[in-house]
């Protein structure tokens, strides 16, 4: 019994201790940072100070793996409720090393992990990371073990390791990559993945002489060109002021919907930017030790590196730290761009990542 008492009085003095540091450092109350935890916002203070978030994240620890915890067995029944797509895609990459096997939910936070994972395990990489230089350590279908308290095992993956992934709001990560996917070298690169099939389908209904479609696709081909050239002259002179594919020269949100709708249709969606997460990352099947939300940095961050034995590279991740009051700001873009879409594109939306809704707890009513 006083061994118990002790801990208990050791657990109320070290809290004690941390809430004065934070009401010292924040200017709030007790009831303010609480409020400030419950509604999934941080507070206004410097989030690169280094000290604030392990102190916060510190008095917060236990409210942090409660949440995780829920997450975690939500994620579990939801998985006994559904028939999830069979796929041989399995986007998992091992770190024997370190006892880590982790799933890039792209527009996830994914490139900071990638860059991490890349300086950490790559000998001599080049200049410019990309994810398939770890593509040695992916684990593939064809090196499948046995399947042991419905978690698919691979030959090459210590069977001790940590599964964890980060996930964000469906609409959010759709929005992300349309943002992205208009940036000069994502143009490029994109091109023919989607970009230009996307424009040319979502717009030639703007053409009034049909004899003009011709002419209007060899302009955009020709302006995807100048931008891989570098942009020579700074302005592009060959566009014609009616050419609805380069007005403007750049995706919109609508034309990438349509585009995974028919690639849903098709059975040809496998692309990681628009996937749902569930399935990119096989969770039914691969079964997870932690997900956590991007929206839920820095404390679900710093849970996350505490619980994967990175605490010391916790550094490398400042920088994913976002304010809530940029969060609020970005979820209301992304909500406003969705109001834009029509009715059919909308309810596809809704269906397309009903299970990730589900389980990771985010919400969609708002226009639905």
């Amino acid at each position: 019994m006083a061994d118990t008492d002790s801990e208990t009085q050791i657990s109320s003095t070290v809290e004690g201790a941390l809430l004065n540091l934070l009401i010292k450092q924040t200017g709030l109350n007790k009831s303010q940072l609480d409020e400030a935890y419950n509604m999934t916002k941080v507070v206004d203070v410097d989030l690169h100070d280094l000290e604030f978030l392990d102190n916060y994240y510190r008095y917060n620890h236990q409210s942090v793996e409660e949440v995780v915890e829920r997450r975690m067995k939500r994620v579990q029944t939801v998985c006994e409720e559904i028939h999830f797509r069979k796929t041989t895609h399995y986007n998992l990459y091992q770190f024997n090393e370190i006892g880590l096997t982790w799933c890039p939910v792209f527009k996830s936070g994914s490139t900071t992990w990638r860059n991490f994972f890349i300086k950490e395990f790559v000998t001599d990489p080049p200049e410019t990371y990309f994810l398939n230089l770890l593509k040695p350590r992916q684990l593939l279908g064809s090196k499948k073990a046995m399947i042991k308290d419905r978690k698919q095992l691979f030959r090459e993956e210590s069977e001790k390791n940590i599964r964890f992934t980060m996930v964000r709001h469906p609409f959010a990560r759709l929005m992300s990559h349309v943002k992205s996917s208009g940036r000069d070298h994502e143009m490029v690169n994109q091109k023919d993945l989607w970009i230009y099939s996307a424009i040319v389908a979502g717009r030639s209904n703007r053409v009034a002489n049909n004899a003009d479609i011709p002419r209007f696709k060899n302009e955009f081909q020709n302006y995807i060109s100048w931008l891989k050239n570098g942009k020579p002259g700074e302005v592009f002179s060959e566009r014609s002021p009616d050419n609805p594919f380069l007005n403007p020269p750049y995706p919109q949100l609508s034309e990438l919907v349509n585009h995974i709708m028919k690639m849903r249709r098709s059975g040809r969606d496998w692309d990681g930017h628009w996937m749902p997460a569930h399935e990119f990352c096989n969770l039914c099947s691969n079964k997870f030790d932690y997900i956590i939300r991007l929206e839920d940095e820095p404390l679900e961050l710093w849970y996350l590196v505490d619980k994967l034995g990175l605490w010391d590279h916790r550094t490398k991740f400042l920088n994913r730290a976002n304010t809530s009051s940029k969060k609020e700001t970005e979820m209301a873009d992304v909500w406003s761009e969705i109001e834009r879409l029509d009715r059919q594109q909308k309810e596809f939306l809704s269906r397309h990542f009903d299970v990730d809704f589900r389980m990771f707890g985010y919400h969609r009513n708002r226009v639905f």
